[in-house]
């Protein structure tokens, strides 16, 4: 119990990082997304139902912060309503989209949960960079489908690939960290990969 409530803290201190984290020019403005990386690489250290309450208060936040309102709504009604997006106009992710697409990836990490408490991390790391890329080209994609046009430039492939790079490098010390905040709240996670490491070590 304590260890959950240590994940929901460590979300925000997360969403609060995540400000300070530079995006960096030579990749395409790619940049680390902290928060998601926390949210996937705690989803395999919890069972399903506590992962939804993850998935819902990270989205939550997420959306909180970022999602973007357009200031002339009826533009907007009008500028679909005959086939085209007006200049200047945002079209916006609606609220609570990153809620689904974190249950969405939240649940395919879930599906690696078994091996990840055999102690193995690697894949669990790969799989948090492939969980961060669908989640920006889906974000990506929802946004041409809301615009009504698909413009895909090559630029955006760097921005995105860069970004889950960031993420699986990143990945490991995550981890580490909650095997670290597991084992001084005694939740049981059988994270033996790096304990064999450190026995042999000796």
């Amino acid at each position: 119990m304590i260890f959950t409530a240590l994940l929901f803290i460590l979300i925000c201190l997360a969403m609060i990082l995540q400000e300070f984290i530079p995006s960096m020019e030579v990749v395409h403005h790619g940049r680390l997304l902290l928060v998601p990386v926390v949210f996937l690489a705690s989803s395999v250290t919890v069972s399903y139902p506590v992962m939804l309450l993850l998935a819902l208060t990270a989205g939550f936040l997420w959306d909180a912060r970022n999602v973007v309102f357009v200031e002339d709504a009826e533009a907007v009604v009008s500028a679909v309503s005959e086939g085209e997006v007006p200049a200047g106009v945002v079209v916006e992710l609606p609220f609570g989209y990153t809620i689904f697409l974190y249950w969405l990836l939240g649940s395919l990490m879930q599906g690696i949960r078994p091996l990840f408490r055999r102690g193995r991390w690697e894949l669990p790391s790969i799989m948090i960079g492939i969980a961060t890329l669908l989640m920006l080209v889906f974000e990506y994609l929802f946004i041409n489908f809301r615009r009504g046009d698909f413009y895909f430039p090559v630029e955006v492939w760097h921005k995105t690939s860069s970004s889950a790079l960031f993420s699986v490098l990143i990945a490991p010390f995550i981890f580490l960290l909650l095997y670290r905040l597991a084992a001084r709240t005694g939740y049981q996670i059988r994270y033996d990969g790096l304990a064999r490491l450190r026995s042999h070590g000796r």
